[in-house]
């Protein structure tokens, strides 16, 4: 197996597999062992009930063929298999996509899919 050469803090290359150990220990520690921040917040006042302006109209065929026309060539297939180039010559497509976006979009479809993919989460977890 073949490591990669690492420098040591006086600039000479680690050469056992203990100098890598204890030069990666160094880094991690001084990555990861902050100091406690002197500024904090103070979230007993904020309130708890704030409404995001999220637009909850249905989503229109034009808003549909934006995101289309955003999608990068040369990617590969999602879970649909369905490639961006065939998204974007296939404009009749277009109130299908709109349709199905509509329908994700209503608030007890989204929650019963949030229920199935935690349902299935937690059933992975098992295997």
């Amino acid at each position: 197996m073949q490591s990669q050469q690492i420098k040591m803090t006086d600039g000479k290359f680690a050469r056992t597999h203990e100098e890598l150990v204890s030069k990666w220990q160094e880094h991690f520690q001084s990555v990861l062992n902050c100091l406690k921040p002197t500024v904090t917040h103070d979230w007993s006042n904020a309130q708890t009930s704030t409404q995001l302006p999220v637009n909850m109209d249905a989503i229109s065929e034009a808003e549909v063929t934006t995101a289309v026309k955003q999608l990068k060539n040369g990617k590969a297939a999602g879970v649909d298999n369905i490639q961006s180039e065939l998204l974007k010559t296939a404009d009749s497509t277009i109130p299908y996509l709109t349709r199905v976006c509509n329908m994700m979009w209503q608030p007890e479809v989204a929650q019963s899919i949030g229920r199935m993919e935690s349902s299935f989460r937690s059933r992975r977890k098992g295997i």
